[in-house]
């Protein structure tokens, strides 16, 4: 294995500069998108004009707050598809998006092409000939999302690239978590309780989850006092199956399983 040359002082100055456009690149790129609002960060609303006469998709993202008290929220995820270079962008309302969410990304974009039977880039990372933007906005509710991480969002964003790509839309109503594997597996998450309350709670009515997660384990507290003013809390596991669950809650909601984002785009794409 040969070694790797070290690079002269002059190289690092040109390698530091050309960082600098990079950055200036990237930037005057993302200035197609539609600017924040007052409140901060992107609206759905801004996404859907921002899609109008593109090639692109939105698509419900599912995320969890954390805390001692978590809640689900519902998100939007934009992706948008044009000519270019085979660059990869992520629009960012300061610290909304995330190393992890950014990279689940890249992989979604590989999966999606191999769907769609497009070409990648020479690097193998984008679309031959094509940028891809994604955008996310918040609940637009009274919670604010001050960072969406990690890469339960990849099955969601895997499915908006190939939408975009075979000019396919979402279907109403429906709305996946799950990460995105190699070869376009789709891997188990965490929160998905708190996810599917937020989803019912949006209207949303088919919730697709990573196979096995249809059932869940939950933690139930226990609270002991053997004698006054001493408290002994434990927790108990316990068996949740989330279609019962939503029934005995009153939401119209129905839990399917999935295992690939092939599976998932026949039930999610029209």
């Amino acid at each position: 294995m040969g070694k790797k040359r070290s690079r002269s002082p002059l190289e690092l100055i040109g390698v530091f500069l050309l960082g600098i456009l990079c950055g200036a690149f990237s930037y005057h790129l993302l200035s197609l998108s539609p600017s924040p609002s007052p409140e901060g960060g992107f609206t759905p609303a801004m996404l859907e004009r921002w899609l109008e006469n593109a090639r692109g998709a939105s698509i419900p993202v599912l995320a969890v707050s954390s805390g001692r008290e978590p809640v689900g929220v519902v998100c939007t995820l934009a992706c948008r598809v044009q000519p270019g270079e085979g660059y990869i962008y992520v629009g960012v309302d300061p610290m909304l998006v995330g190393f992890d969410f950014q990279d689940s990304d890249r992989r979604a974009v590989e999966v999606a092409a191999r769907l769609a039977g497009y070409p990648l880039d020479e690097d193998g990372v984008g679309l031959k000939g094509c940028d891809v933007f994604f955008l996310v906005a918040g609940p637009g509710e009274k919670i604010r999302v001050e960072a969406i991480d990690g890469p339960s969002a990849g099955a969601a964003t895997a499915l908006a690239v190939l939408a975009s790509l075979e000019n396919r839309r979402i279907r109403e109503g429906y709305a996946i978590t799950g990460t995105v594997e190699e070869g376009g597996r789709i891997g188990q998450v965490g929160g998905i309780l708190y996810k599917a309350q937020a989803a019912a709670e949006r209207g949303i009515n088919h919730l697709l989850v990573p196979k096995g997660q249809g059932v869940i384990t939950v933690y139930k507290e226990v609270v002991w006092e053997p004698f006054p003013g001493f408290r002994w809390i434990t927790y108990r596991p316990e068996l949740v199956d989330l279609n019962e669950y939503a029934k005995r809650k009153g939401w119209n909601l129905q839990v399917v399983e999935v295992s690939t984002v092939e599976e998932a785009a026949s039930l999610m794409l029209e």
